[in-house]
């Protein structure tokens, strides 16, 4: 099915070429492994705004009574800290070693039902490191919930299509994966620059989507990988900081 026609082709915000998947991952990783000291210092306030948002979603989330779950782009560990509270056996991933390093010692909290598998990896090509430094891989592992917060649109437009591919791949028949992104008036993508806690700016690439191309991107995608029309539940939120921003949440559950 083609895209919706009122939804234009991205155009590159910076330059007159996409940088390709590589740079574009180089130019993330460093942006967040600098990021990494303001995510901790505002952890406390984030995770209170995660679990008022995962414990709005989650009734509407039928799981087994021990669920797992899989948090893509886990960063230091917020929404993967919230699941493991709410009594998910949690696997948390991120390809910035000082989140994953913040996310390791959040996560060392004895209120937890269960501590967080927290990897360091690269989602794309699936090669982690786990805390002792051992290999690791998810191949073949699928979850109850697989959350992917403010991470598909981190890539370019070919490559975040693989992202919401695998991404909906590692859920469990009759499992949901939830995905959000920010919601834009039209389609854009290029670098722009984020600011830390410290004052130091940095960039990141980041695609910006409308409502209607974000939850038909992921719709086709579900087609693709379940082999079947699904439904794609989306809902618009205000963005707890931010009245101005609103961010999309699209629900998928995999056919049992």
């Amino acid at each position: 099915m083609a895209a919706p026609s009122a939804v234009p082709t991205l155009i590159p915000a910076v330059g007159s070429a996409s940088p390709d998947l590589q740079a574009i991952l180089d130019i993330n990783r460093a942006a967040y492994d600098m990021l990494a000291g303001t995510y901790r210092g505002s952890a406390e306030i984030r995770q209170e705004n995660a679990k008022k948002w995962l414990t709005h979603r989650l009734p509407q989330i039928a799981v087994d009574a021990h669920p797992t779950a899989l948090d893509i782009g886990c960063a230091d560990g917020t929404h993967s800290r919230v699941l493991s509270a709410l009594g998910y056996a949690v696997t948390g991933v991120d390809f910035s070693a000082p989140m994953i390093t913040a996310a390791r010692e959040l996560a060392d909290d004895p209120t937890l039902a269960s501590r967080p598998r927290l990897l360091h990896g690269e989602f794309l090509s699936g090669r982690y490191i786990d805390e002792h430094g051992a290999q690791a891989r998810l191949d073949g592992t699928r979850f109850d919930l697989v959350l992917a917060t403010a991470f598909v649109h981190l890539f370019p437009p070919e490559s975040d299509d693989d992202a919401v591919h695998k991404v909906l791949a590692y859920v469990a028949p009759g499992g949901t994966a939830l995905i959000s992104t920010t919601a834009a008036m039209s389609n854009r993508q290029g670098l722009e620059t984020k600011a830390g806690a410290d004052g130091r700016v940095t960039h990141r690439w980041r695609n910006h989507y409308t409502l209607e191309y974000f939850v038909w991107l992921v719709a086709e995608a579900a087609r693709d990988v379940y082999g079947a029309k699904v439904s794609v539940q989306p809902w618009v939120v205000v963005d707890p900081d931010s009245a101005e921003k609103l961010w999309i949440d699209v629900a998928v559950t995999r056919p049992a």
